[in-house]
């Protein structure tokens, strides 16, 4: 005997199913689930008189070793890997094991992994599942910047630096060894993953030295020099390494212009930071490198989505990033050099068109690392409003959520551990109630583990009693079980006699192109008037008018 639930009565049991549609905040974006991979009438709920109990959905007779340690039931998943469905995730040792449906193979039908007596439940009926977010681009500046990244969903974090030493606040390069290890010893008590970039030079025996010591890749910088000599050096010992670079060019092309840079890439892979170039980069026509082939394209957050106040605020910001003076004239020629709204507008379009391929924030130095998932988007909101090409919701979430989850972990060789819910994949996995996404996380999962959640009162007789609060729970106090640091292959053995964590290698970063960007491998041409710095691409300059109003600010942060 079949019970018919209506839509609207089946979403209230088990949350929304295939065909059903759900609103991301207050955005214009509304996703489909695509499909849904769990039995119908076999659900798996956790709860008194509901199916995951001893006999129902719990097989007893089931082993540790057969059972899953931790299932989400019935979540909403957006993954570029997977799309946007409807699943159970079955977790063990840390690592996802399936996306599809979890409980008792022996009464309920269509059982992907088993569920059994050593199971912890998370009901996710009505949540969002992606992948932790990855920030590509952060400053070291202050270690409290993780509170901020997982507040927002970040798990893997990129960068490099030592605290706010002018280097630092300006780059994001870890300067040698000695600064490596401490830099490795300060976070391995944090629960998230981390990969440091060391100086980029034309020295290889330093750059060997540093790659030996731990370093996942280079950064090249113009503060510390981005010349033509600096650039093939670095790319020729990353390419020897199997190691990234990561690049902010220079900006007022005293060693060279962009041609002379792309020479002496080579057509090498690189990843090109900030390209719209107000971060930093060849003045007036950085954006250009958007459209290489072998370039594997960035945004930093303050110039996204286009606004009224973006132009406006970047000069102060600037000034205060590169330790320029006020005084100096040329000092603030320089920082006008950089800022430009007709390449931001075009940054804008490249990103919707898919042809910058990820979203990364610049911490502190030009960026706030709590809102690269905000405006990343506030973006595709923004975007779809003005509606320049016709790409249906699911598609353009799905190509905005790649940008900041799997190409920077595509890009930075760790796609084999995070990135997405792929399984054998870390079990790395952000909740969401939609009425938030992207704004506040529910719930941060990391390794497998809860490791930040919002919390209320302690000394309450529940658990979400007010104030709720994000608050550090006991995976948070397990970092080195369930979180990693990623280095090169050479730097392995010595990065793992400095920390508690497991130490992962980095591995093919150097045949990458555009093309393997998940849903962002545009290779527009475009081109920069000189003087009046309008932007075309292919041959067209898109009318992205700055954005007056946006979702996903001020009524959120309220209180």
């Amino acid at each position: 005997m079949y019970m018919k639930l209506s839509r609207q009565r089946y979403s209230e049991l088990y949350g929304p199913t295939e065909g059903d549609k759900i609103r991301l905040a207050d955005t214009n974006l509304y996703i489909k689930i695509e499909k849904d991979l769990i039995t119908k009438g076999d659900e798996l709920v956790f709860g008194a008189g509901k199916s995951a109990r001893d006999g129902l959905g719990l097989l007893p007779t089931s082993r540790e070793e057969d059972s899953m340690d931790l299932v989400i039931t019935n979540a909403i998943i957006i993954d570029p890997s997977i799309g946007i469905v409807k699943a159970d995730i079955g977790i063990k040792n840390g690592i996802i094991i399936g996306i599809g449906h979890a409980g008792n193979p022996f009464i309920m039908n269509g059982v992907d992994f088993v569920v059994g007596s050593s199971t912890e439940i998370i009901s996710g009926e009505g949540l969002i599942a992606t992948p932790g977010f990855i920030d590509s681009h952060v400053h070291w500046v202050a270690p409290q910047q993780i509170f901020d990244a997982l507040s927002a969903g970040f798990t893997t974090i990129i960068g490099g630096g030592t605290g706010p030493a002018e280097g630092t606040k300006a780059t994001t390069a870890v300067p040698g060894s000695w600064n490596l290890k401490m830099m490795m010893e300060a976070l391995d008590p944090f629960p998230l993953n981390f990969a440091l970039t060391a100086k980029g030079s034309s020295g290889r025996i330093s750059m060997e030295q540093v790659i030996h010591s731990g370093a996942s890749g280079f950064k090249i910088h113009e503060d510390w020099g981005a010349m033509p000599s600096v650039i093939d050096e670095t790319l020729t010992v990353a390419d020897e390494y199997d190691v990234q670079v990561t690049i902010h060019t220079d900006t007022s092309n005293e060693s060279g212009y962009l041609e002379d840079t792309l020479n002496a890439i080579g057509g090498r892979t690189i990843h090109a930071y900030h390209v719209e170039g107000a971060g930093g980069g060849h003045a007036p026509d950085i954006i250009r490198i958007s459209g290489e082939p072998n370039v594997l394209p960035s945004s930093t957050n303050p110039t996204k989505p286009f606004t009224i106040h973006t132009y406006d605020e970047h000069l102060e910001m600037l000034m205060a990033v590169h330790h320029l003076n006020p005084k100096v004239p040329e000092d603030i020629a320089y920082a006008e050099s950089r800022i430009r709204a007709e390449t931001m507008a075009a940054e804008d379009y490249l990103h919707d068109i898919g042809a910058i391929s990820m979203m990364s924030s610049d911490s502190q130095a030009m960026g706030r690392v709590g809102e690269t998932g905000i405006r990343t988007f506030q973006l595709a909101h923004k975007m779809k409003e003005l509606n320049l090409i016709n790409i249906d919701d699911n598609f353009r979430v799905l190509r905005y959520i790649s940008k900041i989850t799997i190409n920077p972990a595509i890009t930075h060789g760790i796609s084999d551990y995070v990135g997405s819910l792929l399984p054998g994949r870390v079990a790395d996995i952000v909740l969401w109630d939609p009425r938030f996404f992207p704004v506040k996380p529910y719930m941060i999962i990391k390794g497998g583990a809860i490791a930040w959640a919002i919390m209320g009162e302690t000394n309450a007789s529940v658990a979400y009693a007010q104030p709720l609060l994000y608050k550090p729970m006991f995976g948070y106090y397990s970092a080195p079980m369930v979180s990693f640091f990623f280095t090169s292959q050479e730097g392995v053995k010595e990065a793992s006699k400095v920390v508690k964590r497991s130490v992962l290698p980095v591995k093919n970063t150097r045949k990458l192109g555009k093309k393997d960007m998940k849903y962002n491998s545009t290779l527009p041409k475009i081109e920069v008037d000189p003087d009046s710095y309008e932007v075309k691409i292919d041959g067209i300059i898109p009318k992205v008018p700055p954005a007056v109003k946006l979702p996903l600010t001020q009524l959120y942060f309220m209180f």
